[in-house]
């Protein structure tokens, strides 16, 4: 089963992905490096470079956002890291995961490593997606989150490793092999909602070394077990309990998977964006006073009030916690007039505590009927004078274009300058032209 995906990820070819495809892995790559900047000077980021600069030798490969040059390793392990600091990536709702965070900070580590072109990096990116969309059809069965499991941690691995794989110029039988052996780091589990704790962004950086390394060893021509999805011991039966039919990983779709991806407006979990959007868009239609506020409730999806961390009124141990939070969400809201992240990391702030103490979380049958095709929420603030303010969101909206080009642009202008981020724009959204991946990561150091 194996190799036959490995055989539709080696098809990949930039000359046959359709225009949109292409526009749309060069706005992720955009988004990654402005969400990537945004935590360029966080502790977590300044923990993980220290760690590497005591046991690595160092390298040509660019870190976002600082100076001097990494490892392949490195410059995979912290740009990965960085891009997950602030849950403003990239989602791939169907699989509840995240392939831009992994797939693309490993393209382009491997990418400067062996002076891939642009071209290279677009087809590895979409590959990333497709492996992770793919697998991730199958593995991630319903509940699978409640077991413990982080579902875009479990498939991080499988993308970076495909991702490596294409910029290497592996054949479908070398892909076979990385992602076999990556198979065996396939992990991430969900603790960090109860915690606050940042695992959730270490996570990453295992996913992205690993996969470096499975490709690595691939090149090698070392192997795996290439029934390790399927197998009777393989992580299908192991982490679902069950035989699963692995023939929808197969199937011909409509399109990529990286089609099917959206880029997050507010920083936090997938399940409670909706939620900030509703948030945002009562404030923006009424004056509330947070002190006035009595009650608030948020109608959601039994997916939206079940998944781990989401339904928690604190207090928040960190940022971390915050953004899993439906309460958070709303609170930031109504105190903040903002959700971003900026007010994530005042989790700790007294005001925003109280109101989200006062907001509770319920099953809403119109939202979750709509749900998975549509992920609403529907909010009412009851204030102490009686009133009540409603709002429904029908569905998430994504960030458009310019927007993503707009966040970059706020996200880098701490550490880059004006004519370098115009530079950086025209060169990733026209990245098919470049000879050298090198010419584009230059300017973001």
């Amino acid at each position: 089963m194996l190799l036959e995906l490995c055989k539709i990820l080696e098809s990949i070819r930039h000359s046959d992905l359709p225009e949109l495809t292409v526009e749309k892995a060069k706005i992720t790559i955009l988004n990654f490096f402005g969400t990537g900047l945004a935590a360029a000077d966080t502790a977590v980021t300044k923990a993980e470079r220290a760690v590497w600069s005591k046991t690595d030798g160092g390298g040509a490969c660019t870190i976002l956002g600082h100076a001097g040059g990494a490892s392949m390793l490195a410059a995979a392990s912290v740009n990965a890291l960085m891009g997950q600091t602030y849950l403003l990536e990239d989602c791939h709702e169907h699989t509840l995961s995240h392939p831009g965070v992994v797939a693309i900070p490993v393209a382009l580590a491997v990418g400067q490593s062996v002076g891939a072109n642009g071209r290279q990096i677009v087809d590895a990116v979409v590959a990333g997606y497709e492996a992770m969309g793919r697998i991730g059809a199958v593995l991630i069965a319903p509940g699978f989150p409640n077991y413990g499991l982080r579902p875009a941690s479990t498939l991080a691995p499988f993308g970076g490793a495909a991702a490596a794989a294409m910029v290497l110029g592996l054949d479908a039988k070398g892909i076979l092999a990385a992602l076999s052996i990556v198979g065996n780091t396939a992990s991430g589990v969900m603790e960090f909602v109860n915690s606050g704790a940042e695992d959730i962004c270490l996570q990453n950086c295992f996913a992205a070394k690993n996969a470096v390394m499975a490709a690595m060893l691939a090149a090698e021509g070392v192997t795996g077990s290439s029934t390790i999805l399927e197998g009777r011991f393989g992580l299908g039966r192991a982490m679902n309990r069950a035989e699963l039919d692995w023939s929808p990983a197969l199937s011909d779709g409509p399109g990529y998977m990286i089609d099917e991806s959206f880029i997050k407006r507010f920083p936090g979990c997938g399940h409670v964006l909706a939620t900030a959007q509703s948030a945002m868009a009562l404030v923006a239609k009424h004056k509330i006073a947070p002190e006035d506020v009595d009650k608030v409730t948020v109608g959601v999806s039994k997916g939206a009030t079940e998944f781990p961390g989401v339904d928690n009124q604190g207090p928040f141990s960190g940022t971390i916690s915050a953004m899993m939070s439906h309460q958070f969400m709303t609170a930031s809201a109504l105190v903040f007039g903002e959700v971003s992240a900026r007010t994530i990391d005042r989790f700790d702030d007294p005001e925003a505590a109280a109101i989200a103490g006062r907001v509770f979380v319920e099953l809403d049958e119109q939202v979750d009927e709509a749900f998975p095709h549509k992920t609403g929420a529907k909010l009412c603030i009851r204030m102490k004078d009686g009133r009540e303010l409603r709002d429904f969101q029908e569905d998430i909206k994504p960030l458009d274009n310019n927007e993503v080009i707009e966040r970059f642009r706020s996200s880098a202008a701490r550490y880059i300058s004006e004519e370098k981020i115009e530079q950086i724009i025209g060169k990733t959204l026209n990245i098919e032209s470049l000879g050298s991946i090198d010419e584009l990561m230059a300017l973001l150091a």
